[in-house]
């Protein structure tokens, strides 16, 4: 089985990804990267696939908002962990948001993830897409050996269930020896770039046979 993608990335690029796979999209601020999680996540409601998104940059009813205006409908199975919002104090727990303390709170979004998981199982869904904005944020609060240990756990489970993962990380923030260690974690990259003439390009790599050509965003 797979995972359409069909119509979000530009054609010729790759049109699924297998069960199981992990995605890591890396692309500085302004290149679109929530856009394209999102689409990435939207594209399974055709399918009746779920999706979860763990948010570390937006508070949960904004992300909610922005995922339903994506898909122009009301969402099958959509489920938000919400790393920023209990910050700001009067967050709680609801039907489809659960809240974490902080983005430093790994143990927090394993145990929310894991209840999450659970929920999507008794509501029937199977097949879930998993999105992560993003693990910048993280690194601000945690060291990379234990922001490691973590995705390493988060993304066995992902890939044991067979779902898709998709983890957003701004490659500008951080030094290359980061960016290449949380690398390992994933199947393959999905990377964003901005031309001078302020235009978007995308490539997909790992998952392919070679790397695909930077290939313009419409």
């Amino acid at each position: 089985m797979t995972y359409n993608v069909d119509g979000v990335l530009p054609t010729g690029l790759v049109s699924g990804f297998d069960d199981g796979t992990n995605l890591l999209l890396s692309g500085p601020a302004m290149s679109g990267k929530r856009d394209l999680l999102l689409s990435l996540l939207a594209r399974g409601e055709a399918d009746g696939d779920g999706a979860v998104i763990v948010t570390a940059r937006d508070p949960a009813d904004e992300v909610a908002t922005d995922y339903a205006d994506v898909v122009d409908a009301e969402p099958q199975f959509l489920r938000i962990i919400d790393c920023v919002s209990a910050q700001s104090g009067g967050a709680t727990n609801g039907d489809n948001a659960h809240y974490v303390s902080s983005p430093g709170d790994l143990t927090g979004m394993g145990i929310e993830f894991s209840e999450v998981a659970r929920g999507a199982r008794d509501a029937g869904v199977d097949r879930l897409r998993v999105g992560f904005d993003s693990l910048s944020p993280l690194l601000m609060y945690v060291d990379l050996q234990r922001l490691f240990r973590f995705l390493h756990v988060f993304t066995s489970q992902i890939q044991s269930q067979g779902w898709l993962g998709v983890f957003s990380v701004d490659p500008e923030s951080h030094d290359e020896k980061t960016i290449n260690t949380i690398s390992q974690l994933f199947d393959g990259v999905v990377d964003l770039r901005l031309t001078d003439d302020g235009n978007r390009e995308v490539r997909v790599r790992g998952v392919t046979d070679a790397p695909t050509e930077w290939t313009p965003v419409e």
